[in-house]
């Protein structure tokens, strides 16, 4: 009983806060014309040599890097604009499709709820910490109050491709691999582009399949600045054993930092025959990382 309810628990938070579509590690191609952080980006096919820091523990989310970041491994000392840094900004680059690397705090509220754990609060904190990129693959780790969830994607010229996501939590340790090819973000991106992918358990227990919209553009605040960011809405599907769970996601995600500054996830479903939902919610603090 004990084991049933701390993998009901887990399942709940899995779903609610670690999965993503668009999620925690959405950052465009190099042919998102606009995308990228300061400096200038190399293209999909660079070879990228990153530092022992790309081998270091907890890797994570989304940003632009720097061609010179993405070319060495280390991280610029360039200052993005609008940073408030006394260093003299530098003009955005093209894109490089890698997600700056560091570490990014989002705040998090919200509830999950199971028969076994009850009303379980969500709110606190997690960290999102991005590798530098190895070629043109880019490696990252979420470590939430809970657990966590790694990731691999990589950049090609046609968008983000799913490689590997990693989700562990107690009770609860899973990896997943895309079934065919698993594009998990457009380099060409407009108002009404969807896109849907799939991804099985390395041990084949579960499926994971994923649809995705670009429903608007806005703007959200985040440290006292106003960004623009693409609306994209999606619909997590978790089957296999003892799962059948759906999330409604919503990410507001910046193009230019290749980053999600804010999302909402609502779930419900079954996890080993207990009825589970939640509402959680995730805002990033800031785009710099630490």
């Amino acid at each position: 009983m004990v084991e049933r309810s701390g993998k009901v628990i887990a399942a709940t938070f899995a779903a609610a806060v670690m999965l993503g579509a668009a999620g925690c590690h959405s950052s465009s191609s190099p042919a998102a014309g606009d995308a990228g952080v300061t400096g200038t980006a190399p293209s999909a096919s660079a070879t990228a040599q990153p530092s022992s820091a790309a081998t270091s523990a907890a890797p994570t989310t989304a940003g632009s890097t720097p061609a010179s970041a993405a070319a060495t491994g280390k991280q610029t000392t360039a200052t993005q604009s609008g940073s408030g840094s006394g260093t003299a900004a530098k003009p955005p680059g093209k894109p490089s499709g890698f997600t700056r690397a560091g570490t990014y705090t989002y705040d998090i509220s919200g509830t999950a709820q199971s028969p076994f754990g009850g009303q379980q609060n969500l709110s606190g904190t997690d960290t999102d910490t991005v590798d530098a990129p190895q070629g043109s693959d880019q490696h990252s780790k979420t470590n939430g109050q809970n657990g966590s969830q790694e990731q691999t994607l990589q950049v090609r010229s046609s968008g983000l491709y799913v490689v590997d996501i990693k989700i562990a939590s107690q009770g609860f340790n899973e990896e997943f691999k895309p079934v065919g090819t698993a594009m998990y973000f457009p380099a060409s991106y407009s108002v009404g582009k969807h896109w849907s992918w799939q991804a099985k358990s390395t041990d084949g227990k579960y499926t994971l399949d994923v649809n995705s919209k670009i429903s608007g553009q806005t703007t959200q605040n985040v440290g006292g600045k106003s960004l623009k960011a693409l609306v994209v809405d999606s619909t997590l599907h978790i089957t296999g054993t003892g799962f059948d769970l759906t999330s409604q996601q919503r990410d507001w995600v910046s193009v230019q930092y290749a980053l999600v500054l804010k999302e909402h996830t609502v779930t419900h479903g079954t996890a080993y025959g207990a009825n589970i939902s939640s509402d959680a919610t995730r805002k990033l603090r800031s785009t710099n990382p630490s």
